[in-house]
């Protein structure tokens, strides 16, 4: 994959702690975004340091009081890539990715055919080990997967043609205002390969970090649900593992 003068892409990337993960995603991306925007939750990692090693990356900082907060981010969500004149823009956490065989060509056609928000089809990925070998696409490394409708979440549209996104709490579900001449054609399909099950020990440690910093009002509505649930939440996730599915060929 590599980028197009045909066509415009630009993502919004949410970012919390996240480097481990963001090297795979930058590499990935970076193959076909013309610009990258990093909106950074206050990390305290090495995170931003590592994403300074490519071009067209940019940062925004949400400041939320160090505390988990998923109204804040989803606002940030519904709002980060208004303006924008690219032709599409993805808007997704660190561990979801845009896939197709053939992503940026299909990318040109759905501009051609007027296509304002494809359809998405959603796997969640998992692998009993975190792939550390950044010299390969994690899609290369983590083929296998289960298909999860919870993930059909429209991470790409088109900014130009959308008034308002209007994504509810994680992005999974969006009631978007089009503008009044807009047409609505979503028969192009992708896939979102969701990264998030990537060895027991990573996870332990991270949802440990999301517990300690979320907030009072998060916890009354139950966002981040399953970071609440601990260790149990992770094996269970695992255990469905036996019924992966070869999902990147």
């Amino acid at each position: 994959m590599i980028q197009n003068s045909a066509i415009t892409i630009e993502l919004y990337l949410l970012c919390f702690n996240e480097e481990k993960m963001i090297v795979h995603t930058l590499n990935y991306y970076s193959k076909i975004c013309s610009k990258i925007i990093i909106i950074d939750n206050q990390s305290t990692d090495d995170s931003i340091r590592l994403a300074t090693n490519y071009e067209n990356v940019a940062f925004k900082y949400l400041d939320s009081g160090n505390e988990f907060i998923e109204d804040q981010l989803t606002a940030s969500k519904n709002n980060c890539w208004k303006g924008s004149t690219a032709d599409y823009v993805i808007v997704c956490d660190m561990d979801e990715f845009l896939y197709d065989e053939n992503l940026l060509e299909k990318l040109v056609v759905a501009k051609q055919q007027n296509v304002i928000i494809p359809t998405i089809i959603g796997y969640n990925m998992m692998s009993d080990d975190f792939p550390t070998n950044y010299k390969i696409l994690i899609t290369e490394q983590v083929k296998h997967g289960v298909r999860s409708n919870r993930f059909d979440k429209h991470i790409i549209f088109d900014p130009k043609k959308i008034k308002e996104i209007n994504y509810r709490p994680g992005a999974h579900l969006c009631n978007p205002v089009f503008y009044e001449n807009a047409i609505v054609n979503s028969k192009i399909e992708f896939k979102l390969l969701h990264y998030k099950y990537l060895g027991k020990d990573y996870l332990y440690k991270k949802h440990k970090e999301y517990v300690k910093r979320m907030s009072e009002i998060s916890r009354e509505k139950k966002h981040g649900y399953e970071y609440l649930e601990g260790e149990d939440h992770i094996n269970n996730m695992f255990e469905s593992a036996k019924l992966l599915e070869r999902i990147v060929k």
